[in-house]
């Protein structure tokens, strides 16, 4: 019982920081997309930007109560880096449509992040018992 939980934990962590990979390699493609020389100025470079959303995504998913850390942190630079390539891409997007998508990659990443989170071994009203209350 005790190595299957371990295993289980182990795989959860594993899918966390594979996905935190995979969102940073998708994030690095996407910063690459601008063209407009303003976008480029970013306070850090762009592959340190891109580790550090795919780190907010990986911390965000772990299957520990600290992960909230991730969470909080995740929308606002989701939102302004994907913003950003939306608008400075060429053709870029329109202003409303780019403000649009933005913010529905952030509230999806982080989602996602909270779904991944979740232990689905703890039932939803409480019982000790994962089996209990169901027929």
């Amino acid at each position: 019982m005790r190595v299957e939980g371990r295993r289980r934990r182990l795989n959860r962590v594993l899918t966390a920081v594979l996905l935190g990979c995979v969102l940073a390699a998708f994030t690095l493609g996407a910063l690459d997309q601008r063209v407009i020389a303003e976008d480029r100025n970013d306070v850090l470079p762009v592959p340190l930007e891109a580790v550090l959303l795919g780190a907010f995504f990986a911390v965000g998913s772990l299957p520990v109560a600290w992960s909230i850390i991730g969470r909080i942190m995740l929308p606002v630079p989701t939102f302004f880096l994907y913003f950003t390539v939306l608008i400075g891409k060429s053709p870029p997007l329109p202003y409303y449509a780019a403000f649009a998508v933005a913010a529905i990659y952030s509230g999806a990443l982080t989602a996602l992040a909270r779904q991944l989170a979740d232990r689905p071994d703890r039932p939803a009203l409480g019982s000790r018992h994962p089996g209990a209350g169901h027929s």
